[in-house]
């Protein structure tokens, strides 16, 4: 007798909600739909848990002795696929509100919004509980045979083929458990595959705690390695682990395997890699944390977990917070993964504050490879703003070679008692920086700079402004306060207040409007002159990085400060004094101005230079030649 026949069948209509969700799943095209195995699974496992639990609460429960397990089997020929769980199982009214109701009466609402958006099944299935519904994508019909836990209980079989109705009749179960059989459309034969069913289950359910079997073969035999014990896993196993989350060859730099109880509860089994590639470095989210419900993955590559500049930390995150059914678009939403993402960030920080003070080696090796990253967190995570200034690595005229080994800390610590600022400079590297003239007052005085190489640089110390209590001054600015004002002072010099005033006014007719002002200079030391930028203007770095952007862009006028101690700057003045319209003066100024603007890397075309060096060299080996004739 058929179920149409069978008095004992009830013929139940679907909410209208309910029979315009299903019209969605069945005619709507989706990009992922191996979403629905995931989901039955999920559903198999989440009834074993609670079977578990009634086990413990319960003096009779149907089957108590019974192997915990979901199996799976398919038939190639009838197109046919069966999904069997010997979890809780449904009573008749569990059924009917389980399987034709929507939990949400937004649902409707929110599911035509993204078929509108034209979103794909992954950010539909799993919302308001309508994760067993992604079953008709790939179903023509649908038979499900339950029997509940309880020992005088019933079994009925639920049937539907997606349209405006289902029917549910009495059943012969003979075991405890939910058996969902599925019957192929002609276009998703490709489920009726044991590669395919092994792939998707490995993908979405590898650390399920119960055994998924297809064909009576266990697929998840991997371990969740991270909700286990630390005392439990051995270093090879968190490298075997990492290396296939990564698809990568190579050890990790470092690794944090911890779990936290509150404000929320989750597991972490976090890597930092040796190394990364410009595809993460210039990336503008982090997505290598992959997200799990209960050892179900939700999200292969998150990007909400970790702030951007966290961006190259790999691994895995699970709570047993975030329910079953979550999907990425509910994740977006989720309150709990803010909190996580809070908790996430923090334990992070901190593991870098504990490497940074306890292994110095390891962190120079993660600081050359990720330091640019938390420099970048300096101007966006204004929360942890002072740990990551903590964090900070940099080299500094005290370095005995390029390596990054001071912090601000060191900095503070080495500080004259009278010195009110920590002193930076910018430049493309340490060599070019070491031939900045506006280095060398400090240089002879002993004073520590911070050298600063990354093009990021000058947009962290707008951020940073201060570190406890002492501001960040950039010694190529013009305007230097950081000590006492006895200790600075102009170099010594056999001219007059009178020449010193001729000879800066002939530099300020020359130059004209190319400079903002020209001025007797208290840094330099070894040099005749240098380019500096005025109080709170564009530093040379910042300046390249606009031109770079735009070819247009002129920048700004710079000061030039001039060494009156030097003896090119004295014999020019008294050239000055003899002879005003003498042709070498103006060379000579044209020249020293164009030097302290290749010194910058703010000359356009260095190669002008060469016809006047070249003349200079002339009247030089001339005058050389009659001194020796």
């Amino acid at each position: 007798m058929s179920k149409k026949t069978n008095p004992k069948t009830e013929v139940h209509e679907y909410q209208a909600e309910m029979q315009k969700l299903l019209e969605i799943l069945v005619h709507s095209l989706y990009t992922e739909r191996e979403i629905f195995l995931r989901e039955l699974v999920s559903n198999a496992s989440d009834a074993m848990s609670k079977v578990q639990l009634t086990t413990l609460t319960e003096g009779n429960v149907l089957d108590k002795d019974a192997e915990l397990q979901i199996k799976i089997t398919f038939d190639e020929n009838k197109h046919k696929l069966e999904i069997e769980d010997s979890g809780c199982g449904m009573t008749k009214e569990e059924l009917v509100s389980n399987l034709g109701t929507i939990a949400n009466s937004g649902t409707l609402k929110f599911l035509q919004q993204a078929q509108a958006e034209n979103k794909s099944a992954e950010n539909l299935i799993g919302q308001f509980g309508v994760g067993f519904y992604s079953v008709f994508m790939v179903a023509e019909r649908v038979e499900l045979t339950t029997r509940s836990w309880e020992v005088d209980s019933q079994a009925w079989e639920w049937t539907s083929s997606g349209g405006g109705q289902y029917e549910i009749t009495p059943a012969v179960y003979n075991q405890r458990g939910t058996r969902v059989t599925i019957f192929l459309k002609e276009d998703a034969k490709e489920f009726c595959s044991k590669w395919k069913l092994e792939s998707v289950i490995k993908k979405y359910s590898n650390y399920l705690p119960f055994p998924v079997k297809v064909n009576e073969e266990t697929v998840n035999q991997v371990k969740a390695i991270w909700t286990q014990s630390k005392s439990e896993v051995k270093d090879d196993q968190y490298i075997d682990f990492f290396k296939q989350i990564s698809h990568s060859t190579e050890e990790p730099l470092h690794y944090m395997h911890f779990s936290i109880d509150a404000p929320i509860q989750y597991y972490a089994l976090l890597y930092f890699p040796e190394s990364v590639g410009n595809e993460v470095v210039y990336a503008r989210e982090s997505k290598d944390i992959a997200l799990y419900a209960q050892k179900v993955l939700i999200q292969s590559g998150n990007t909400d977990l970790l702030p951007s500049y966290l961006r190259f930390v790999q691994g895995v995150v699970d709570s047993e917070d975030l329910p079953l059914n979550v999907s990425r678009e509910s994740v977006q939403k989720n309150v709990l993964i803010e909190k996580i993402k809070g908790s996430l960030s923090l334990r992070v920080l901190k593991e870098l504050e504990f490497l940074s003070e306890q292994n110095v080696e390891k962190y120079e090796k993660f600081w050359k490879q990720y330091g640019i990253l938390l420099k970048e967190g300096i101007s966006s995570d204004f929360k942890n703003k002072n740990r990551l200034m903590d964090l900070l690595r940099f080299n500094s005229s005290l370095s005995k070679d390029d390596s990054p080994d001071v912090s601000l800390r060191n900095y503070l610590e080495r500080m004259r008692e009278e010195q009110k600022e920590i002193f930076y400079v910018t430049g493309a590297s340490r060599e070019s920086i070491l031939h900045n003239p506006n280095l060398e007052y400090f240089k002879n005085k002993g004073i520590e700079v911070l050298y600063l190489t990354d093009q990021i640089d000058d947009f962290m110390v707008t951020d940073m402004r201060e570190y406890d209590g002492k501001t960040l001054k950039n010694i190529s600015q013009g305007d230097i306060d950081g000590i006492s004002d006895n200790d600075i002072s102009a170099p010594e010099t056999s001219l007059s207040k009178e020449e010193q005033s001729d000879i800066l006014a002939f530099f300020k007719s020359q130059l004209k409007d190319r400079v903002s002002e020209v001025s007797e200079s208290k840094r330099l030391v070894d040099s005749p002159c240098s380019l500096v930028t005025p109080k709170d203007g564009m530093t040379v770095q910042m300046e390249k990085m606009m031109k770079m952007m735009d070819k247009k862009f002129e920048g700004e006028k710079r000061n030039l400060e001039v060494n009156m101690g030097h003896p090119i700057i004295q014999n020019l003045s008294e050239i000055l004094q003899k002879d005003k319209k003498h042709p070498f003066l103006k060379d000579s100024i044209e020249q020293l101005y164009e030097n302290s603007l290749l010194i910058e890397g703010l000359l356009e075309n260095p190669v002008q230079v060469l016809s006047r060096f070249q003349s200079f060299m002339e009247s030089a080996s001339a005058y050389e030649l009659e001194k020796i004739s």
